[in-house]
């Protein structure tokens, strides 16, 4: 009962497979739907003043606008979904490039401090960490789909690779 008031349907769990099949097969789902509504306005119309050919006409061309419309916006929710999967990818990569970094910067002060002779070197070597930061900044500001796919499509057998060894 204390379930049900904290926003759980008793059941709930028997209709999340469902539901998940549902989400996975929707284009099978309303490509489904779209032929029996086809099919019902042809028999319909066969038993009413309307002709079977403009019934099944009418009822085609309004079926096929909903599933565009219905097709264009999973489509659009999708690319979406990826862009903000790409963008927390984006973020979490800078935030472990900068974490390192400043290990490294901690690291190179540590040895500047117990050795001051050697301020030079430990200039260039910053001036060298502050290089390679902005190399990794510009290369995750153009992650993007296409990069990965690339990326994908270069590192394709090593992947198949790894894959199969982790199974």
């Amino acid at each position: 009962m204390m379930g049900i008031f904290q926003g759980q349907v008793a059941g709930s769990g028997i209709w999340r497979p469902a539901g998940r099949w549902f989400l996975n097969n929707i284009e099978l789902v309303l490509t489904a739907v779209g032929i029996g509504v086809i099919l019902l306005s042809g028999f319909v119309a066969s038993r009413s003043a309307f002709s079977l050919e403009t019934a099944t006409a009418v009822s085609a061309t309004l079926v096929g606008v909903v599933h565009g419309i219905l097709f264009w916006l999973l489509r659009r929710r999708q690319r979406w979904v990826r862009q903000e999967a790409i963008r927390q990818i984006r973020e979490m990569l800078e935030d472990l490039g900068k974490n390192r970094l400043q290990t490294i910067k901690m690291s190179l002060y540590m040895v500047q401090a117990r050795q001051p002779e050697q301020e030079e070197r430990t200039r260039q070597s910053f001036d060298r960490v502050y290089q390679i930061l902005a190399e990794m900044s510009t290369l995750i500001d153009h992650i993007s789909e296409e990069s990965l796919a690339g990326w994908r499509h270069r590192y394709r057998q090593t992947l198949q690779r790894v894959e199969s060894e982790s199974q």
